[in-house]
Formats: C-alpha cells, sequence, structure tokens
C-alpha cells in the first residue's frame, strides 16, 4: 500500500483545503516558515499521533482539522472483523477511483481537549439500511438475516462477510447497486455492539509505517537524530510479515490466559457481591505496543551513547542507516514505510549531500518506499526528477497552496519550476566551454553513454570519456530532472555541435534522426542503435553478476539484439524474488501495468547503471556493439 494523496485543512497555515499529489520521491520547496515542515508534520499525526491545540488554522473558526490520505497499490485481499479474507472492493470502502481514502477529523473541544475521528470516503451503496453495516457484529448480522427471510446457498452463516453480501443482496437482487460517496465511521466506541473498533484496528495493519526524522533537532539521553533510525529498525522488523504472526500468536496466549484469570476472579466476586460482579467484563482496552517494548542503540567502546558525539557523527550514522535499507529492502520482503526528513543536507560536506541525496532516490525506487524530504540546496534538488518536485508558496489572498513540477498531463509546469529555480537560487554552471550537445532520450541513455566510454577510453585513451567533460552537455529530449531543464533553458539558441544518439524502437526517432541527418549541416549528426535500444549492448553475464551483488540470483538467457531487455530483467528479477506470476501481481489491469512499469523502470536503471559497470571490452565485442558506440564517441570528439 502506498500514499497517492495528501489534502490538509485548517491546519496551521493551511487554512483552505490543499491537495498534494504524492509520489515514490517528494522534494518539498519553499521560503523559510511558508509550510514545508508543516506536511511532514502533518503526515506523522495522521500515522502516529495527534495535533495540539496549537496546530489549529489561526483564522480557524472552531471547525475541525481535516488530515486525508489516499492510498494506492493496495492488497488484494484483506482480514477485516474475522479471519475470512475480503478485499475492500468486495465491502465497497473504495473511492470512485478505486483507492482507499481514509479522512481523520480533530475536533477541539472549549475546554481545549483535542479528539480524533476516522472515516472512510468510499463510493458506498445508497441505502440507508446498509449504511451501519460494518458496524455491526456477527450475531446481529444473523439476526438481520434471519428478519429477512434470507435463504440462498451461498450464505455462510460462520462469516461476517457472507452475511453481509447476503444483506447487500437482499436489497439490491438484480445486483445493480446504486453507489454514492459516503463518509463512513470506522473507528467505533468502546460499545461491544459497535463492530468498526475491530475493523479500524485490522485496517490500519495494512497502512505504511511512517517515520520521520528532522535532523538539526536538539538531541537528549533519550532521543534524537541518531535514536531515530534504531526505533525506526524495531519498528519495521515488528512489521514484517514472518514476525507479526508470532507477536499475534503471543498477544492471543497473553489475552486468553489473562481474560481466564479474570473471568475467575469475577466469579469468586460474584460470591461475595453478585451485584457489583454482574457490572464487571474483561477487556483490553489497548493494543500491545510492541516497539516500546524493545530498545536499541548505537554507542562506542567506552558506553558512551553516538548523541553525545557531534551533529556530523550523528547524521553519518543517519546517511549508513538509509543507505543499509536500501540493500535490506531489495533482498527482504519488508512492509510498506514512508520516511521523511527535515532538510538531510544540513551541516554536511558536499560530497556527502550527495550520497544522502543518491540513497534517497535510490530508497523511493525500492518496493513498498516512499520518501519525502524538505531542502533549501540547489544541488539536491537538481538532481530529482521534476514530477518529485512539490512547490509551496501562498497565493495572492496569503493562503498556503502546494504545486506540483509537472502538470497532470506529464508536460512541464513551467511557471512553478521557474518559481523553484528562483527560490532556491539554482543558476546553471557557464558553459562557455561545452562545444557538442549529446541529445539522447533520457536519463537512462546518459548513464548507459557515460559508462560505455568509460569502457572504451580504458581501453584507449584516444577515445573521448564523457564523465565529467566540460566540453559535453547531455540533453534529454524528456528529460525529467530539473538539472535538465536549466541546462536546456540556458543552452538554447546558442549554436554548439549536435549528436543525437536515439534507440531504434521508436518509428518518430528514427525518422528524427533520418530527418536530421537529410538537413546536411555539418553541425549535426543523429544516430539510431543497430540493436533495439542501448540496453541491448549489455552482456547477460554483467546483468546477473550486478544482481548477485544483492543477493538476487537471476535466470536470465542470452540477450538478443531484438529483446527488450528491461522488461526480460525485470520478469527475471520479480521470479527471483516474489511468489507471484508477473501476468497476476493484480486483479486489476490498470493496477497490474502500474506494477510491471515501476518494476521495468527500476530495472532499466540498474542496468545502466549497475550492469555496465560489469562490462568488458570482451563483453562488448561478444554482443556487438564496440564499433558502433566507438563511431559515436568518435563523432562526438570530432566537434571538439
Amino acid at each position: 500500500m502506498k500514499l497517492k494523496k495528501l489534502k490538509l485543512k485548517n491546519f496551521r497555515g493551511y487554512s483552505s483545503e490543499v491537495e498534494i499529489e504524492v509520489t515514490d520521491l517528494n522534494v518539498i520547496i519553499g521560503k523559510n516558515d511558508i509550510g514545508k515542515s508543516t506536511i511532514l508534520e502533518a503526515l506523522d499525526i495522521f500515522f502516529n499521533g495527534k495535533p495540539e491545540k496549537d496546530d489549529w488554522c489561526i483564522n480557524n473558526d472552531g471547525t475541525p482539522i481535516e488530515m486525508t490520505c489516499v492510498f494506492n497499490d493496495l492488497q488484494d485481499e484483506i482480514i477485516l472483523d474475522d479471519s475470512i479474507r475480503t478485499s475492500l472492493a468486495e465491502e465497497y470502502l473504495l473511492n470512485d477511483e478505486g483507492d482507499l481514502e481514509i479522512k481523520k477529523k480533530y475536533p477541539i473541544s472549549n475546554a481545549g481537549s483535542v479528539s480524533e475521528e476516522s472515516y472512510i470516503v468510499c463510493n458506498y451503496p445508497d441505502n440507508e439500511n446498509l449504511l451501519d453495516l460494518l458496524s455491526k457484529k456477527r450475531q446481529t448480522l444473523q439476526l438481520q438475516v434471519d428478519d429477512l427471510k434470507i435463504e440462498s446457498e451461498d450464505l455462510d452463516r460462520r462469516q461476517n462477510k457472507s452475511l453481509r453480501n447476503a444483506i447487500r443482496n437482499h436489497y439490491y437482487p438484480d445486483g445493480n447497486i446504486v453507489l454514492q460517496t459516503t463518509e463512513i465511521k470506522v473507528d467505533g466506541s468502546l460499545n461491544t455492539e459497535d463492530n468498526r473498533k475491530k475493523i479500524w484496528t485490522s485496517l490500519k495493519k495494512y497502512l505504511p509505517l511512517y517515520s520521520l526524522f528532522f535532523v538539526d533537532k536538539p538531541l537528549n539521553d533519550q532521543d534524537g537524530d541518531i535514536q531515530d533510525p534504531m526505533k525506526e529498525i524495531i519498528k519495521e522488523v515488528l512489521n514484517r510479515d514472518n514476525i507479526s504472526p508470532l507477536l499475534e500468536q503471543l498477544k492471543t496466549a497473553v489475552q486468553e490466559a489473562s481474560t481466564f484469570m479474570a473471568e475467575r476472579t469475577i466469579e469468586k466476586l460474584n460470591e461475595l457481591d453478585s451485584n457489583l460482579a454482574e457490572t464487571l467484563r474483561s477487556n483490553f482496552p489497548k493494543e500491545p505496543s510492541w516497539n516500546t517494548i524493545f530498545k536499541l542503540t548505537l554507542e562506542d567502546e567506552r558506553g558512551i551513547p553516538l548523541n553525545k558525539r557531534g551533529s556530523g557523527m550523528r547524521r553519518l550514522v543517519l546517511l549508513s542507516f538509509f543507505r543499509a535499507q536500501i540493500e535490506n529492502r531489495r533482498t527482504t520482503d519488508s512492509p510498506s514505510i514512508i520516511y521523511a526528513l527535515e532538510e538531510p543536507e544540513t551541516s554536511q560536506h558536499p560530497d556527502f549531500q550527495m550520497m544522502i541525496i543518491n540513497a534517497l532516490k535510490e530508497l523511493s525506487e525500492t518496493d513498498n518506499s516512499q520518501v519525502f524530504f524538505t531542502t533549501h540546496n540547489s544541488n539536491l534538488a537538481k538532481e530529482v526528477p521534476k514530477s518529485s518536485l512539490r512547490y509551496v508558496y501562498k497565493n495572492d489572498a496569503g493562503i498556503c497552496n502546494v504545486e506540483s513540477g509537472l502538470n497532470s498531463d506529464g508536460t512541464d509546469n513551467e511557471n512553478i519550476i521557474d518559481k523553484i529555480i528562483e527560490t532556491l537560487g539554482a543558476l546553471p554552471d557557464p558553459k562557455n566551454k561545452v562545444k557538442v550537445l549529446i541529445f539522447v532520450e533520457g536519463e537512462n541513455d546518459i548513464n548507459g553513454l557515460l559508462g560505455f566510454s568509460k569502457l572504451l577510453n580504458n581501453e584507449d585513451s584516444n577515445i573521448i570519456n564523457l564523465e565529467n567533460n566540460e566540453n559535453v552537455a547531455f540533453i534529454p529530449t524528456g528529460g525529467s530532472q530539473l538539472k535538465f531543464y536549466i541546462e536546456k533553458k540556458y543552452l538554447d539558441g546558442l549554436l554548439q555541435a549536435q549528436v543525437h544518439i536515439y534507440d531504434s524502437d521508436k518509428p518518430d526517432y528514427i525518422k528524427s534522426v533520418s530527418d536530421l541527418n537529410a538537413e546536411n549541416n555539418p553541425q549535426k549528426f543523429g544516430f539510431n542503435t543497430i540493436k533495439t535500444e542501448l540496453e541491448n549492448y549489455l552482456h547477460q553475464d554483467a546483468i546477473k553478476e550486478c544482481y548477485a551483488e544483492n543477493g538476487i540470483v537471476i535466470n536470465l538467457t542470452n540477450i538478443l539484439d531484438n529483446d527488450d531487455v528491461p522488461e526480460k530483467v525485470a520478469i527475471a528479477v520479480h521470479e527471483a524474488t516474489s511468489s507471484s506470476d508477473w501476468y497476476n501481481m493484480h486483479t486489476d489491469p490498470l493496477k497490474l501495468a502500474e506494477k510491471q512499469s515501476s518494476k521495468i523502470s527500476r530495472a532499466k536503471k540498474m542496468l545502466n547503471t549497475k550492469a555496465i559497470e560489469k562490462m568488458s571490452i570482451e563483453r562488448l565485442k561478444e554482443r556487438g556493439g564496440y564499433d558502433e558506440i566507438r563511431l559515436w564517441l568518435e563523432k562526438i570528439k570530432s566537434y571538439i
């Protein structure tokens, strides 16, 4: 399960409802004291706590704070109020986009106490007889079935799911259920007749974990940024699929034994005072908090905790935690988790700053992981995709608003991107040394060309090495990162030579190269790959070796010239790391396509960064790509 959207209303500076789109990587940018950290803290409240009375919008008229989280990539099956598996779709608990939408309202009393109410916003059957269906326990559902005189071969009176379905079918016998957007309160009460508390407790187990790190906050012996990663390790381990069932077994055993003794106590009390005994019952009002039982810390050989050491060292530990998580989440079946950081670049050497951003980007690309961070650092912001940029600002009415770096149709939101550049001071580096512009399809192609040029240069120093070469600038035609937007804006209109290198898997790219070369302009030249795309020049042994370094052994046949290599590798990785079939990861065709596309994208990046490092001249020649790639590089060098 992943977070898709966040909505805020009446929370601090967000008076009117603001809707924030969420991706796997989310970089929040804005001026000081504009509401960047507010977004991270709102999520922390939603997942882990409650607001304080000072969190209400200053102009609030007493209406509750509202925080709404929309989730996609949902589990196919869940367990709600009994041991029978059902789905959110079967229980009509999804919104009109097929997502899980949970709204939390926080009313505040005249005395200043804050309460919490949880709702599911969903397309629910428009029938007043069904509105409280989820609140009813099995015995009540059975009585309702009897009152309605429902008889069906499919009815199983031992299952809440089956009873609810039978009741719905009674009111909609033709199957044409009329739906309307409804807010269903799900957190219930302590009333033993209200089943919604149990449903909400079960549903919360499927939500992502949320971990917020404030790397610059004051530290003490018990809390701090060095303690936090250790706490999150415990929290994540406790939620793993191989651990949580053991905890559930332990909880059940403790509750059954304790309840037995409590009931025996009431029996003995009955012998002394029957009136008092009749008013008492055993109950566990709270779920056990396992993460408070286990304590983990880091200390040196003298027993001094690291939160007593310098801030730079503490932040290095935090960086190391994220790097370790990358490897861990690639090789273990980890729960969904959202990491959030406030200005991770603070007090860090520039080299470590780049390591941080690369680690966070890579972490966001692992399964079931999402990352948020705020930043004022232009160098960090330039390294992230424009789709990840979120700009916080106040409109002319003084109301906080948040916009994405991309429009809903996937095109650049140029107005917002320009504001981001202005806010960060992200000015381009001088380009007077650039002699040739290299146009490619995307960032992966850049990484691939850099890797191949380095490989050929190591064999023959006369061949140009494109890595850190001031004479060349890459222009991705579909450039996703902010730095490419800045580069292109700066270089527009300049008269540098151009070399275009595109894959041959798309007719548009074949035509564009043909038209370009037909101009007979000595300052422009284009190539289409002879093989389908750049990944087809990789050797299967190089691919298998790079995955083996991460503990993943894949079964990969020989790479052919017309193979869709990223898809082929993604399938092999999926088969090596998952029990589900590649074509049956989700019942919804659109969700299945999203999952497959995400895995292919990660494979493509792995191929062009890690697998290419395992290539040798011999392997490149075996694949038949040596002469062709050398020709591209010689053409680039001819313009310098």
